[in-house]
């Protein structure tokens, strides 16, 4: 597991670096760009810091019951202190003390039903202890995030409650209608908002100022690129810190970078999903494989809207963008799956699975140890 986590600790020290690198010439422009660039250190290093502390860190403890419903109600409260007290910016209420709990929600569902899956592992396939009881569970959290509104982040929240719930031994057939039921609510949603209904039609007609803007600065680099800040379309790419960073690293450093920058997160989905399916435990098992979800889901979607995929729907780069909640997230997921994968050749403790009867079926990842029943 040495040469996985090496990789992977390669992989986003990469990614980390191209990001201070590229963002120091896409603040040029900016206000204060100095101040700017300092916010996103800043957080990188605070992000750091909790990677290695969640790398030194047995991830067992994080599975115990206290820690796992501590962190959930502290995220739920926070999410509604966002509805009530955050200030609106461009229509949406995100941000509170300088973080968006959104960013916190997706660590604390993957360790809520990553300690639920375990713990309930002979019975995930029954409806209710499988689909019921998890849907009560993640539910509060993806309805607050849908009502800052922050759609993008709720959906990527259903597509990773969903792959883990698959990686649990949820049955197809009993996460079928729900998953249609909540891609429904969702698509309403969509179509009810005027802007978003707008992003979908100028996706079908491929006429998106920003993504037809980023698709020229991607173009415009070639193979080598113009040069670290000596691109000038970046600038008329919107949201280039952030949504569309993945331009001005084309543009000003070209198609190599780009490729590399795609070659990491392959490299980051196949260390994660190799340490899931060798960790010591199902909870480790289910928390490698939540925590890889969100990265790769995230880096698919946000790559896929600025090569005109998938229709414009704002999602940082990871790592790379601008944003300090979701890099320090981030970062601290990457601790847990390092913790996975140091404990992947210590010992276990066999115990009893679960706290519902009833016939199991075999996971895609088996693993025959469990939590302590203290847990």
């Amino acid at each position: 597991m040495t040469t996985l986590t090496t990789l992977l600790i390669l992989a986003v020290g990469s990614l980390v670096a191209l990001s201070l690198t590229v963002l120091s010439s896409a603040t040029l422009l900016d206000r204060n760009p100095d101040a700017s660039l300092q916010s996103q250190a800043i957080s990188c290093g605070v992000g750091l810091l909790a990677l290695v502390v969640g790398a030194g860190l047995d991830y067992r403890r994080w599975g115990r019951r206290r820690w796992v419903w501590g962190l959930y109600g502290v995220t739920l409260g926070l999410l509604v202190l966002v509805l009530v007290f955050a200030p609106e910016i461009k229509g949406a209420r995100r941000w509170l003390w300088g973080i968006q709990p959104a960013e916190l929600a997706k660590l604390t569902m993957v360790l809520v039903l990553a300690w639920y899956g375990s713990r309930y592992w002979s019975g995930m396939d029954g409806f209710w202890v499988g689909v019921g009881r998890s849907a009560l569970i993640v539910a509060p959290m993806i309805a607050l995030v849908l009502l800052e509104p922050d759609r993008g982040t709720a959906a990527l929240m259903m597509a990773v409650t969903l792959a883990v719930l698959m990686l649990a031994g949820v049955r197809w057939l009993h996460v079928g209608v729900p998953a249609l039921v909540g891609g429904a609510v969702l698509a309403v949603m969509i179509l009810v908002n005027p802007m978003a209904r707008n992003r979908i039609e100028r996706w079908i007609e491929g006429d998106g100022y920003q993504v037809n803007k980023g698709l020229m600065a991607l173009g415009q680099g070639g193979v080598a690129g113009a040069g670290l800040g000596r691109g000038t379309l970046k600038y008329n790419v919107p949201e280039v810190h952030t949504d569309f960073i993945l331009p001005a690293v084309g543009e000003e450093l070209g198609l190599t970078f780009t490729l590399g920058v795609v070659g990491a997160y392959l490299v980051i989905l196949m260390c994660g999903f190799t340490i899931a399916a060798k960790a010591p435990d199902r909870f480790g098992m289910l928390l490698a494989a939540g925590i890889t979800s969100v990265i790769s889901t995230q880096a698919i979607v946000n790559i896929g809207v600025v090569t005109e995929m998938f229709p414009n729907k704002g999602m940082p780069l990871p790592f790379v963008s601008r944003g300090g909640s979701n890099l320090m997230v981030l970062l601290a997921m990457v601790g847990l799956l390092v913790s996975v994968a140091r404990q992947a050749s210590g010992p276990t403790v066999p115990v009893p699975s679960g706290r519902a009867g009833g016939k199991r079926r075999r996971s895609p990842f088996s693993h025959e140890t469990e939590l302590p029943e203290s847990a």
